[in-house]
């Protein structure tokens, strides 16, 4: 090969180089910019993905009429939502034209999150009577027919009532306390769109007019929550309910531990909360532990939620105000939250001086109602006069009632039973609260807009040590 070759071979190689890098000089502003917009498709697609998770899990039914927007948000991602649910926590996503729901499997009795309407223990019963009539139709061939009149459910669950032995537990819709709870499982039902308004006034018929009556339509919801009912675990619960010895007692389900594994358990547990207590499970308790990491970044990715573990609970943290769920907490406004948190705090003090028995070996402490009310009337005489006008005139046993309500609801307590125990359970040791000035401002029960307390919850977690 002689030189004029080689001139030439490298001459013609250079044209090749440049365009070669001409090329790349125009091609990575594309890329850049095809990166950037995947990455912003990404984006928007988890965080898509994530308020569907949010709205699955905290909404009890979607609707089309109601949360449109949701309502195509989850059924767009169903497939993938399903997939994180079964191999999470085992739970099916019942889906149709007209309602979507989180069909949830409960491992354990778990007292807490309730609806805050659903006051009294007939509440509830009328609302299973009520379920119970729209089964019944079913049965009978009238699925067709979903209009009802609300006196004919009144008489069918009066004389459902009648057939038991317990003479607390019938119904007698001539007295006012029996319609009001008629009212409220009703309200319930309606604000889920399980039924409709057609015709007449409710209120008139609780207000026993005469000739009053209402006409309501059943919906699909109302036939979703009856076929999601499993009559073995309603047996069950209902038997460990029904168990007055056993109130105090763990409230894992008789088999859960062998019908469901430890970790499916421990998911169960603190999404549907208020918490996981190793009381309760502790083969589930110990899962999570072991897998805590684990756990905590797929509730993060997932949900956008925080997992807070301590020694004997673990619970969820949601960003404050974020929460639009069944999901009870204790609030700034409201005497029985502020008592309630106040009384946490003197409990706490109370362990510390070594005043009461230690925690036992899940962080309990076993008390009686003699010791609370003692505490009570204490925290009441130095704090009362920051309580509204209706707490200030309750007297100290049904106010006393009202904060064991609320504790009970937001898993801090339980009991008392028929001897009069109480479980104090680990979760109440996160409240430490005072008045920012008891002279300067009062909280006015529901009316009070101003935060008269500081309080550590959802930011520091403690324990009783």
């Amino acid at each position: 090969m002689n030189e004029n070759e080689i001139e030439i071979q490298a001459t013609d190689n250079i044209p090749e180089v440049i365009v070669e890098t001409a090329v790349e000089e125009q091609e990575q502003p594309k890329g850049r910019r095809s990166s950037l917009m995947a990455a912003v498709r990404s984006r928007a697609y988890n965080s898509d993905l994530t308020r569907a998770h949010v709205a699955l899990m905290e909404r009890e039914v979607l609707l089309p009429q109601k949360q449109l927007e949701l309502f195509r948000l989850v059924n767009r991602h169903y497939r993938t939502l399903q997939a994180w649910h079964d191999q999470y926590t085992g739970w099916r996503i019942q889906r149709g034209s007209t309602v979507i729901r989180l069909v949830r499997h409960l491992s354990t009795a778990t007292p807490g999150y309730l609806y805050e309407r659903l006051k009294d223990p007939k509440d509830f019963a009328c609302l299973t009577w009520v379920l119970w009539f729209a089964e019944n139709r079913q049965l009978a061939g009238r699925g067709n027919d979903q209009q009802f009149l609300l006196s004919q459910l009144a008489e069918q669950i009066q004389e459902q009532s009648t057939q038991g032995i317990d003479s607390e537990k019938q119904f007698d819709f001539r007295k006012q306390a029996d319609r009001y709870s008629i009212q409220r499982a009703l309200q319930y039902l309606e604000d889920m769109g399980g039924i409709q308004l057609v015709d007449g006034q409710t209120r008139e018929w609780v207000e026993q007019t005469p000739d009053a009556d209402v006409l309501y339509e059943f919906t699909d919801v109302t036939h979703s929550l009856v076929t999601a009912l499993n009559p073995e675990t309603l047996a069950t619960v209902s038997a460990r309910l029904n168990d007055t010895t056993a109130s105090l007692e763990p409230i894992l389900l008789p088999g859960a531990a062998h019908i469901t594994p430890d970790l499916v358990r421990a998911w169960r547990a603190i999404l549907i909360g208020p918490a996981l207590f190793r009381h309760d499970d502790p083969a589930a308790f110990a899962a999570l532990k072991e897998h805590a990491d684990e756990i905590a970044n797929e509730l993060l990715e997932t949900f956008g939620w925080l997992l807070d573990i301590h020694r004997d609970y673990a619970c969820i943290v949601r960003a404050s105000g974020t929460a639009t769920g069944p999901v009870t907490s204790l609030s700034m406004v409201g005497a029985s939250d502020q008592i309630a948190m106040l009384l946490c705090g003197a409990i706490r003090r109370k362990v510390e001086t070594g005043a009461w028995p230690a925690p036992d070996r899940y962080g309990c402490l076993h008390v009686t109602t003699g010791d609370l009310e003692e505490l009570f009337y204490s925290v009441r005489e130095r704090y009362g006069e920051n309580w509204g006008t209706e707490a200030r005139g309750k007297s100290s046993r049904s106010l006393l009632n009202d904060v064991y309500k609320k504790m009970r609801q937001v898993g801090l307590l339980r009991g008392p039973d028929q001897e009069g125990n109480v479980l104090v359970l680990p979760t109440a040791a996160r409240y430490a609260v005072s008045y920012d000035d008891p002279g300067e401002e009062k909280p006015t029960g529901r009316k009070s807009t101003k935060r008269t307390t500081k309080s550590t919850q959802n930011t520091v977690a403690l324990d009783w040590s």
